[in-house]
């Protein structure tokens, strides 16, 4: 494990990454000490076009020597997520492991299976089984000694989502979930699965 630290602007963006990261114990927090890592979010600030070598108002920018990532220009939540994943990425084959854009389960007999694909093609999806213990529906390490989540949570794509074809997903929605990109209506806070008018990557 590493220990993250989330700066934000905004609080949905903190809600997100509470629910997203796998969160320290009481006991953790008080030996916190030094994050390893930083995430600054001001993504409601735009990037300097006229900065050198910048070509648009979005800017993404991880710095490995100071363990740093500014995100500037873009409200999406995933951005932080993706930075995790990136961080991990790195990190991981130094130590002899492979990070893995996948999801994962695990069987009645310790059996693991995942599956590899790239957004909204299933993971989650299929990683979901009743029959199954869900390990996690996104981002993987591959140890000598098995499979582990780096996430805590999930984050669904959520195109047509209902009880019907996805139960394990929208059964997992109550309050304290993010949903992202989304369109609802603002008297009855009914969510619409089925409007992508802002995008196909609706998110929960």
């Amino acid at each position: 494990r590493i220990k993250i630290r989330v700066v934000c602007s905004l609080a949905y963006h903190a809600l997100f990454m509470h629910d997203m990261l796998i969160r320290p114990t009481r006991d953790e927090l008080a030996d916190f000490g030094d994050p390893d890592y930083v995430i600054y979010n001001a993504g409601c600030f735009p990037a300097n076009r006229f900065t050198k070598g910048m070509t648009s108002s979005t800017s993404i920018a991880l710095h490995f020597g100071r363990r740093e990532m500014v995100i500037l220009g873009s409200m999406y939540a995933g951005e932080m997520k993706k930075g995790v994943f990136t961080i991990m990425n790195y990190l991981m084959p130094k130590l002899g492991a492979l990070s893995l854009h996948s999801s994962a389960n695990e069987g009645p007999n310790g059996d693991v299976s995942l599956f590899f694909g790239l957004s909204g093609t299933g993971k989650t999806t299929l990683s979901a089984d009743p029959a199954r213990l869900l390990i996690g529906d996104d981002e993987h390490v591959w140890t000598e000694k098995g499979v582990f989540n780096i996430e805590g949570g999930c984050y669904a794509k959520c195109v047509d989502l209902s009880r019907e074809k996805e139960p394990e997903i929208y059964d997992a929605i109550r309050f304290g979930a993010v949903l992202e990109n989304i369109v609802f209506d603002e008297h009855t806070r009914e969510v619409n699965y089925a409007d992508i008018s802002i995008t196909e990557n609706t998110r929960v």
